[in-house]
């Protein structure tokens, strides 16, 4: 029960949090859509009576929510591992008799829930503004997005790791938004080096969802091994980086040094 307990307290916590702070949060979303319709309208602009142009509009509507969550969910854990940190409330964390791993692990679930939530509202604001039909299963897509971003908290987790050690990681998290940038526009995951690359197959089956129609039984016994075989591959790795750097910073004193 102390795990349900713990989890549900993290619930509280995020909450509290999003209350306090609802401005940042809001202003966030805001200047996202901004960038968005700004983009849109100049490739609008550009490509007047472009059907190709047209065609591939759909693809960056879909692409540019799945990259403002990706980004997002990417950067939480090493964000929140780094604030904690400075707050000087980490070592108190690892006090605790719940493993600091299944805190991790809950703040990723709940995190996961709000950026699931996010990815539909801008979805929704995005279709309103641009015209533009798109396919919202909300079942399916919320099954996928689910699953999918587990791969993204693995790097996450890495990156928290290097954080604990090495303390700052924002110019690493810029970094990575380019990296993101790149997985989007992927147009393709024939290639099997392309399919290991996180995020990417998720990718693949909400554009499929989105743009064909697709529901979960429209996806082969294959499309679910990659798409849960590569969350589990991240996770796993992201958390056994953050478990070295963990014992790294446990073992020169750094936990709560910031």
């Amino acid at each position: 029960m102390k795990y349900l307990y713990s989890f549900l307290a993290m619930c509280m916590k995020e909450w509290i949090e999003w209350k306090r702070y609802w401005f940042n949060s809001i202003i966030g979303l805001i200047i996202y859509m901004i960038v968005f319709i700004s983009i849109f309208t100049g490739a609008q602009y550009i490509g007047q009576n472009n059907f190709a142009l047209g065609e591939s509009m759909e693809g960056f509507l879909i692409g540019y929510a799945l990259w403002f969550m990706a980004m997002g969910a990417m950067s939480d854990t090493a964000n929140s591992i780094v604030d904690e940190a400075r707050k000087g409330t980490l070592e108190q964390l690892y006090m605790t008799e719940i493993p600091f791993t299944w805190l991790l692990i809950s703040k990723n679930i709940i995190s996961t829930l709000i950026y699931i939530v996010i990815f539909f509202l801008i979805i929704n604001v995005q279709m309103l503004f641009t015209g533009i039909s798109l396919n919202i299963d909300a079942i399916s897509i919320f099954i996928t997005l689910f699953i999918g971003l587990f791969s993204l908290y693995g790097i996450g987790l890495v990156l928290a790791g290097i954080g604990l050690v090495f303390k700052k990681v924002q110019s690493l998290l810029g970094a990575t938004q380019f990296i993101l940038i790149g997985i989007m526009i992927i147009p393709s995951v024939e290639a099997p080096l392309v399919k290991l690359l996180p995020f990417t197959y998720t990718r693949h089956m909400i554009m499929s969802i989105m743009r064909e129609g697709k529901g979960l039984l429209g996806f082969s016994s294959v499309d679910y091994f990659y798409l849960v075989g590569i969350s589990t591959l991240y996770l796993a790795l992201g958390l056994a980086a953050y478990r070295i750097a963990e014992a790294q910073s446990l073992k020169k004193g750094m936990l709560g040094q910031y």
